[in-house]
């Protein structure tokens, strides 16, 4: 299951949620901006642990999903 709501607070932004259906794994926030990408999880006991990306770097992600091994340039 995942959810999607807009950040009218901050601007144009866009947070998806996903959750474990098996509940093994804490939520998946993707933190969507025009230029900058947050990816967080929220764990009960070491805190919030979040990295930041910029939007071509999670393209490449999601482009590599559909893509045999190998080394790409992405448009």
């Amino acid at each position: 299951m995942f959810t999607i709501e807009f950040d009218t607070d901050r601007g144009e932004g866009i947070t998806i949620t996903t959750l474990d259906g098996k509940g093994r794994h804490d939520d998946v926030e993707v933190i969507l901006y025009d230029d900058d990408i947050y990816i967080r999880q929220i764990d009960e006991s070491d805190g919030v642990q979040m990295i930041m990306l910029s939007s071509q770097q999670f393209k490449d992600i999601v482009a590599a999903f559909n893509l045999p091994e190998g080394a790409y340039y992405a448009s």
